[in-house]
């Protein structure tokens, strides 16, 4: 069996600048074709650069409202890319008929929805997050809160919960009637399969594959300042306590002005192996184009699942990363099929189909 790469050839790797073209994604809206690009953008104008129109990229189709309040959050004036990014994934949070972020996510296995979020600057590196967080709307502006007003980084459960309620936030069940009904037929599912616990089956195994959508991740770019956040309620029916990448700097996220920003989706448990967003950036940092260096956490990913032994928890598990270098140019790619990101330019969006890695 071929050994997984240490860290020291695996940084090597993907910091070589010279990795073949970058691939190039397909969209499904009437905008002009978008996706990575091997081509440096000059530094002088262009999307997110001095003079031009902030750039915009979330996961999946639930991105492009997203993007619309990213954009409307800029329009508004004086926005850094934080700010956009706050305001964007905040609409995907409230949306109760989501079933894998915030309001209308699917609980974990005692019935309880358990929500998990990051947020990051790229100029100052100022970072803040919450896991394992209950009763809260919008995890995203208490992770904002815990990086602008605390010295921590991340707070997790009551810890976490007390932290949002003595910073005013409300409080509120946050398991919408559909989710609860969901939750009862897993139950009765359960006994059905002799009592079996719903989180030894993966969400995906057991939802509507038109719902198996997964992790909200924002990246916003303006006048070369780069931000990320990322939110969700995490793997349905998972164990209580569990957290995944997004809420974890590094893994579900990471971005740095001087590199470039990267966000993740899919199975968190392989995005924390890896720790993937950090890894992409620093790749990019070493000159590797976007989707290069996704690319080569994938195949990291890839192999390392398959060295361990194929698992019911880990069979062909999809990871799919976005990610945005300093010069602007932007990469997508995915292990599975059916992953999709919202891209804006020049204030128009368009939804596009990421590629999948090769074999």
């Amino acid at each position: 069996m071929t050994s997984p790469p240490n860290r020291r050839e695996f940084l090597g790797a993907v910091g070589a600048s010279a990795m073949g073209a970058a691939v190039v994604g397909t969209t499904t809206s009437c905008a002009a074709p978008a996706g990575a690009s091997s081509v440096p953008l000059p530094l002088a104008s262009g999307d997110g650069m001095p003079g031009g129109s902030p750039l915009i990229v979330s996961t999946w189709n639930f991105g492009v409202p997203a993007n619309a309040a990213a954009l409307a959050r800029f329009n508004a004036g004086d926005a850094h890319p934080v700010d956009m990014c706050e305001a964007g994934v905040q609409v995907p949070e409230a949306d109760p008929t989501i079933s894998s972020v915030g309001y209308g996510g699917w609980p974990n296995a005692d019935g309880v929805v358990e929500l998990d979020a990051c947020i990051m600057r790229g100029d100052t590196l100022a970072c803040g997050g919450v896991a394992g967080l209950r009763d809260i709307l919008h995890p995203i502006a208490v992770a904002r809160r815990v990086m602008d007003r605390t010295r921590h980084v991340l707070l997790v459960g009551e810890g976490a919960r007390s932290f949002a309620v003595n910073e005013g936030f409300p409080t509120q069940n946050m398991l919408t009637e559909r989710a609860a009904n969901r939750y009862a037929e897993i139950i009765a599912e359960r006994a059905l399969r002799g009592g079996h616990e719903p989180w030894e089956r993966l969400g995906p195994e057991i939802n509507d594959p038109n719902e198996d959508h997964d992790t909200i991740g924002m990246i916003a770019m303006h006048e070369g300042k780069l931000a990320m956040a990322v939110t969700t309620s995490g793997m349905a029916w998972k164990l209580p306590g569990r957290v995944g990448d997004s809420p974890i700097i590094g893994a579900g996220g990471y971005v740095d002005d001087e590199a470039g920003a990267a966000v993740s989706t899919g199975v968190g448990e392989e995005v924390i192996r890896s720790c993937g967003s950090a890894m992409i950036v620093e790749a990019m940092r070493h000159g590797a184009a976007p989707t290069d260096a996704i690319a080569a956490v994938l195949r990291r990913i890839r192999l390392t699942t398959t060295s361990r032994g194929a698992t019911p928890y880990d069979k062909a598990p999809q990871v799919a990363f976005i990610a945005v270098d300093r010069l602007g140019r932007v990469g997508a790619l995915a292990l599975l099929g059916g992953f999709q990101y919202a891209l804006t330019r020049n204030g128009e969006t368009s939804l596009v189909n990421a590629d999948v890695l090769e074999p």
